[in-house]
C-alpha cells in the first residue's frame, strides 16, 4: 500500500497517510487513533472491522458516512485503487471505482494480516478460530481452495436442510457431494499444515524457547473412519440434531508439547508468543510460495513484551520482509536503528503527522 485516505473513522475526522514500502511505526498514547488507522487498512483487506462487528459503531460521532481508500501495486506492477465507504450502516466497496460484493476480491488484492493483544485466543480460543487462520492461508497458497470450501459449505448446508425436513430418500446424493468436497478439504488443511509447521516451530523455538511442539490436523470425525463411514455412523443422531455433526466445519489445528496441548502447557505470555510465531510463519509461507508480500498489522503488542522478546519479535518481523505497521505508546520501546527501512508517524487525536523518514 502507498497511500491510504481515512475520513470519519472512530476520533479520525481526516487524515492521510503515505506509508512507506517496510516497516511503518505509528505512536502516540492511548486513544489516539493509533489502531483505527490499522483498522482503516484492515478494512480494505478484508472487508470488516477486526474490533466491531457493527459497522454503525465505528463512523466518527455525529458523522452519517465513512469513506477509507487505499492505493497498493502488484509485484506486476498493476495498480488497483480500494474503497471502503458505510453510509447509514449500509457497508459498500469499490475496486477501482467498481462496486464489488464479495470479501474475498478486497483479500486477494490486499493480503493482510493482524497481530493484535488478543492474538492469543488462536492458541486458547476455540477450533473455529483457527479453522480461520489455516484457511487465510490456503485461500491465498492454493488457487482452487476457495472453490472447494464454497462447495463444501454449500452442500453442508443443503444436508442440513435435508436433515431438518427429515427427507432421507435424498441424502445419499447429496453426501457423496460432501465427501467429495470435505476430502479435497481435509487434503489441502493437511498439507498447509506441514507445510507452515516447520517455520512456525522454528520461530517457538526463538521466541517461546520451547523444542518438540507438535501440529496436527483434526479433522471433524474419528481418525480411524473415513469421512463417508463416520457420517452413516452418525445419521441417526444427525436426524434428531437437524443438522450434520461431523466433518472439515468441526475441524482443528491441535498444538502439543509434551502430551499437552499448548493451551494447558504454555503460561499467558507464551501463549502471545506462540500465537506470534503461527502469523509470522504463515506470513513467511505466503511471502515465499507467492513471490509477494502481504501486510503485517500490529497492534500495541511490542508493550506487552519484555525488552528481550520485544526486540527478537521484530527482528523476526522485520526479517520476513514486506510492509510492516506497527502501533506503539512509545517509540523509545524499540531500537529502531536496527530497521533502515522505515517511516515514522505521530498520532495525536486523530491526526497524524510524519516525523522522520530513514531509508536506504
Amino acid at each position: 500500500m502507498h497511500l491510504l485516505s481515512i475520513s470519519n473513522l472512530r476520533n479520525i475526522q481526516s487524515a492521510q497517510l503515505d506509508p512507506g514500502p517496510r516497516l511503518n511505526i505509528l505512536s502516540g498514547l492511548n486513544g489516539s487513533g493509533k489502531t483505527s488507522v490499522l483498522e482503516a487498512i484492515y478494512l480494505l483487506g478484508r472487508g470488516k472491522s477486526f474490533r466491531s462487528a457493527y459497522s454503525r459503531r465505528i463512523v466518527s460521532h455525529n458523522q452519517a458516512s465513512l469513506t477509507v481508500v487505499g492505493k497498493s501495486y502488484s509485484s506486476s506492477g498493476q495498480q488497483n485503487t480500494l474503497g471502503i465507504q458505510i453510509n447509514d450502516g449500509r457497508f459498500r466497496a469499490k475496486i477501482n471505482s467498481k462496486f464489488e460484493k464479495k470479501s474475498s476480491a478486497l483479500a486477494s488484492i490486499l493480503p493482510l494480516l493482524l497481530i493484535s493483544p488478543d492474538g492469543d485466543k488462536l492458541i486458547r480460543g476455540s477450533p473455529r478460530q483457527r479453522r480461520r487462520f489455516v484457511d487465510w492461508g490456503l485461500f491465498h497458497v492454493e488457487h482452487e481452495f476457495l472453490g472447494v470450501f464454497q462447495r463444501y459449505n454449500r452442500t453442508l448446508q443443503q444436508r442440513n436442510a435435508i436433515l431438518r425436513q427429515k427427507k432421507t430418500a435424498l441424502l445419499e446424493s447429496w453426501d457423496r457431494q460432501l465427501v467429495d468436497a470435505a476430502n479435497l478439504l481435509d487434503r489441502s488443511r493437511r498439507e498447509y499444515i506441514d507445510l507452515m509447521a516447520v517455520q512456525a516451530k522454528e520461530f517457538m523455538q526463538k521466541l517461546v524457547g520451547i523444542d518438540g511442539i507438535e501440529f496436527k490436523y483434526q479433522p471433524g470425525w474419528p481418525a480411524e473412519k473415513d469421512f463417508a463411514g463416520a457420517l452413516k455412523e452418525n445419521i441417526g443422531s444427525d436426524l434428531r440434531m437437524g443438522f450434520t455433526q461431523r466433518g472439515p466445519h468441526r475441524g482443528d489445528l491441535v498444538m502439543r508439547i509434551a502430551g499437552r496441548t499448548a493451551a494447558e502447557y504454555l503460561s499467558g505470555g507464551q501463549q502471545k508468543l506462540a500465537a506470534c510465531s503461527l502469523l509470522l510463519a504463515q506470513a513467511s509461507l505466503f511471502n515465499k510460495r507467492m513471490q509477494e508480500n502481504c501486510i503485517i498489522l500490529v497492534d500495541d503488542l511490542p508493550a506487552e513484551l519484555d525488552t528481550q522478546h520485544r526486540q527478537l519479535f521484530m527482528d523476526l518481523l522485520y526479517s520476513i520482509g514486506g510492509q510492516l505497521f506497527v502501533t506503539v505508546t512509545d517509540d523509545a520501546l524499540l531500537d529502531l536503528s536496527r530497521y533502515p527501512e522505515r517511516k515514522m508517524f505521530h498520532v495525536k487525536q486523530g491526526s497524524l503527522a510524519l516525523e522522520k523518514e530513514d531509508a536506504v
